[in-house]
C-alpha cells in the first residue's frame, strides 16, 4: 500500500521516462515539417538552386542537401523532382510521427490506469484499516468522493502529464527559434504573442484553480445528501417528505451548479482571447513578412512568400500546442488538488494499530481464563466524557457473558473492545491471559465470530456470504450453521439453494432472516468465542430461545458474549454485566442480580408484565 500518490509514480519511472521522449520525437517531427516544405517550395522554383546555394539559413540548407542525397526520381523535371522526394520524406515522417504518437498513447494510457488502480486500492486498503471513529471524522461521502472522483482525476493527470507536460512547451520554444531564424522580424511577434498567450493562460488558471477544491467539497455535500436520502427514502416517504428533501437537493446542487460555471466561464475566455492574439499575430506576420516583397525581385519574394507560409504554419502550431497546453494546466491543476485530497487520507494513520509483536494463536483449555477486562475506561474524544468508566471481569473459557442495559449504556462500545475496533483509554483488555494489543489484529478476529447489531449481508449468494468468515467451509458445514441459526427452514425452501442470491444489503430477506443468517456466518466459522450484539432483536421469543438453545447445548466449548435488552436473552448466562451510563451497576449471575441489582429486578418484572420473558 502506497503512503502517497508520488510513490506510485515512482513505481513506474520508465513510463515517466519514456512517454516524454517518445513524445519529444513527435515534436522534432512536428517542427521539421513546415522546414521540409519551405525547402521544397523554394527548391520547386525555377532559380530555386541557385537561391538555395545563396541560403544563408542553416536548417534550409542542410534540408535541401539532405533531399540531393536522393538523386533523381523524375529526369528532365527538377521542380517536380525535388517536389515529389520532399513529399515523400513528409510521409514518412508523418507515419513515423503516427507510430510514435500511439506508441506514446499507449505508455500513456496503461500507465495511468495502472496509477489509478494502485492508488485506488491503496485508499480501500487504509479506509478498511480506519476505525469508526476515522470514518466519522472523515465522513463518509469525502471518502466515496475521493475513492471514485479524486483517483479517477489523478489517473487523468498522469494521463495527460505523459503525452503532453513534454511536448507542449519543447514545441512553442522550438517554433520560437526557428522563426526567429528564419525572420527575426516574424520573430519578435512570436516573442511577444507568446508571454501574453501565457498570461492570459495562468492567470485564469490561477484564479479558476482556487476553486477546484470548493467544488469537490461541494461535491462531498452532494454525496451525503444523496446516501443519507437512499439509506431513509422509507422514512422521507412515509413522513410526505419528498417535496422538502427535492428542494434540499435542489439547493446543494444549486450551490455545487453556480460554483462549476463560475469556473467554466473563467476557462472558456481563453480560447477566444487566444485566438485573438494569435489572429492579431497572424496579421503582423503576413504585414511584416509581406513588406519586403513589394522592393524585392522575384526569386526573393518567392522565398519571403515561403518564409510566410512557414512562418505562419509554426504560429499554427504555437496556436495548437498553447489551446493543448491550456488542458494540461487545467487537468494537472485538478489532479493536483484531488492527489491532495487523497493523501490527506492516506497519511492518516489509524488509532488502532497492527501489533508488531504479533501473538498469532495461543491455546488454551477449558476453565482457563479466556476474557478480562482491568478497570477499563473509554472516551471517544481527549478530554471528553468517558463511554465507559472502570469495567472490570473475568470470563473464563465456554462460559457465556450477557451484557444488558438501556440505550446508550455502553454494550456495543463493551464489545468494539474485545474486538479491538477501539482500544481503551485506560485499563487493560486481556484475551487468553495476554494484553489484547499484543495479538495481530487478523489473529484476534480470526478466532471470534461476530454478529453486529445492524445485520449486514453483501451482494452475491447465500454460499458466498457463508463463506466469508470460513473459506474453507463445507455444504455440510453450512447446513449444520443454518440449521442451528433456525435459518434452514427458509434457506431449503430455494430452488437454487445455497446460490440463492442476496441483493444488495439483503434487501431480499426480512431483517429477522438476516439475522438468522449472519449468526450462521458466525458459527460457521467455528470461532473460539462468538459475540451476539443484540443480534435476535428481531426474532421472535421462541425462535431466539431456540437459537440460543442451539448454541449452548452444540457449541459448549465456545465462549458466548451475548448484548441485549431482553433479560430473557441473557437470564442462561453464567455471568451478566448490568451497564448504565457506561458503568457497571451490577454483575452476577440472573438469581444474584435479582437480588442485588434493583435496576435488573426493575428491567425482569416490566418485562415479565408485558410478556416478554
Amino acid at each position: 500500500m502506497i503512503k502517497k500518490t508520488s510513490e506510485s509514480y515512482k513505481h513506474h519511472l520508465i513510463a515517466f521516462t519514456l512517454g516524454p521522449v517518445l513524445k519529444m520525437i513527435e515534436a522534432i517531427f512536428d517542427l521539421l515539417i513546415p522546414l521540409f516544405m519551405k525547402t521544397i517550395i523554394d527548391m520547386s522554383t525555377f532559380d530555386g538552386i541557385s537561391a538555395i546555394e545563396s541560403e544563408k539559413n542553416p536548417f534550409i540548407l542542410s534540408i535541401s542537401k539532405f533531399i540531393r542525397l536522393f538523386g533523381t526520381w523524375i529526369p528532365n523535371n527538377p521542380n517536380l523532382n525535388y517536389a515529389i522526394i520532399g513529399g515523400t520524406i513528409i510521409l514518412v515522417m508523418g507515419i513515423l510521427g503516427f507510430a510514435t504518437t500511439m506508441l506514446t498513447q499507449y505508455v500513456a494510457a496503461r500507465t495511468a490506469v495502472l496509477v489509478g488502480t494502485e492508488v485506488r486500492n491503496s485508499l480501500y486498503e487504509k479506509i478498511l484499516s480506519f476505525s469508526k471513529m476515522e470514518r466519522e471524522e472523515l465522513g463518509n461521502a469525502r471518502l466515496l468522493t475521493t475513492l471514485n472522483a479524486d483517483s479517477y482525476q489523478v489517473q487523468q493527470g498522469v494521463l495527460i502529464f505523459i503525452r503532453l507536460i513534454v511536448r507542449a512547451p519543447f514545441i512553442i520554444l522550438g517554433a520560437l527559434i526557428i522563426s526567429l531564424i528564419l525572420s527575426y522580424q516574424i520573430g519578435l511577434v512570436f516573442v511577444a504573442i507568446v508571454p501574453l498567450i501565457l498570461f492570459v493562460i495562468f492567470f485564469i488558471m490561477r484564479k479558476s484553480s482556487k476553486e477546484y477544491l470548493s467544488i469537490q467539497k461541494k461535491l462531498d455535500a452532494i454525496s451525503t445528501k444523496t446516501s443519507d436520502t437512499l439509506e431513509g427514502s422509507k422514512v422521507i416517504r412515509a413522513f410526505n417528505r419528498q417535496d422538502y428533501e427535492m428542494k434540499s437537493f435542489e439547493d446543494v446542487t444549486e450551490i455545487y451548479k453556480k460554483n462549476s460555471i463560475k469556473v467554466n466561464r473563467l476557462n472558456a475566455l481563453i480560447n477566444p482571447l487566444t485566438f485573438a492574439i494569435i489572429s492579431f499575430a497572424i496579421l503582423s506576420v503576413v504585414l511584416f513578412g509581406g513588406l519586403p516583397m513589394f522592393t524585392s525581385s522575384a526569386a526573393s519574394s518567392r522565398a519571403y512568400s515561403s518564409t510566410i507560409i512557414t512562418e505562419v504554419a509554426y504560429l499554427a502550431q504555437i496556436f495548437t500546442t498553447l489551446v493543448q497546453l491550456t488542458n494540461v494546466v487545467m487537468v494537472l491543476t485538478k489532479a493536483n488538488v484531488s492527489a491532495k485530497r487523497v493523501d490527506e487520507i492516506l497519511r492518516k494513520e489509524p488509532k488502532i494499530q497492527d501489533c508488531k509483536e504479533n501473538i498469532t494463536k495461543k491455546e488454551i483449555k477449558e476453565g482457563d481464563g479466556i476474557l478480562a477486562f482491568e478497570d477499563v475506561s473509554l472516551g471517544y474524544k481527549e478530554g471528553g466524557n468517558l463511554a465507559l468508566q472502570n469495567i472490570s471481569f473475568q470470563l473464563q473459557k465456554g462460559q457465556s457473558l450477557g451484557i444488558i442495559g438501556g440505550t446508550g449504556s455502553g454494550k456495543s462500545t463493551l464489545v468494539n473492545l474485545i474486538l479491538r475496533f477501539l482500544d481503551a483509554s485506560k485499563g487493560k483488555v486481556l484475551y487468553k491471559g495476554e494484553d489484547i494489543k499484543k495479538y495481530s489484529l487478523s489473529s484476534l478476529r480470526e478466532e471470534i465470530g461476530y454478529v453486529p447489531q445492524k445485520s449486514v449481508l453483501f451482494k452475491g449468494t447465500l454460499k458466498k456470504n457463508m463463506l466469508m468468515s470460513n473459506p474453507d467451509a463445507t455444504k455440510d458445514d453450512m447446513t449444520q450453521a443454518f440449521s442451528d441459526a433456525m435459518a434452514l427452514e427458509f434457506v431449503s425452501k430455494y430452488e437454487d439453494g445455497y446460490d440463492h442470491i442476496v441483493e444488495e444489503g439483503g434487501r431480499n430477506f426480512s431483517g429477522g432472516q438476516r439475522q438468522r443468517l449472519c449468526i450462521a456466518r458466525a458459527l460457521v466459522k467455528k470461532p473460539e468465542m462468538i459475540i451476539l450484539d443484540d443480534s435476535t432483536s428481531a426474532l421472535d421469543l421462541l425462535t431466539d430461545k431456540k437459537v440460543r438453545t442451539n448454541i449452548s447445548e452444540k457449541y459448549q466449548g465456545i465462549t458466548k458474549v451475548i448484548v441485549s435488552q431482553r433479560v430473557s436473552t441473557v437470564s442462561d448466562c453464567d455471568l451478566i454485566l448490568v451497564l448504565e451510563g457506561g458503568k457497571v451497576i451490577g454483575m452476577g449471575n440472573h438469581d444474584d442480580l435479582l437480588k442485588t441489582c434493583p435496576v435488573y429486578k426493575e428491567t425482569y418484572q416490566s418485562q415479565i408484565q408485558k410478556g416478554e420473558n
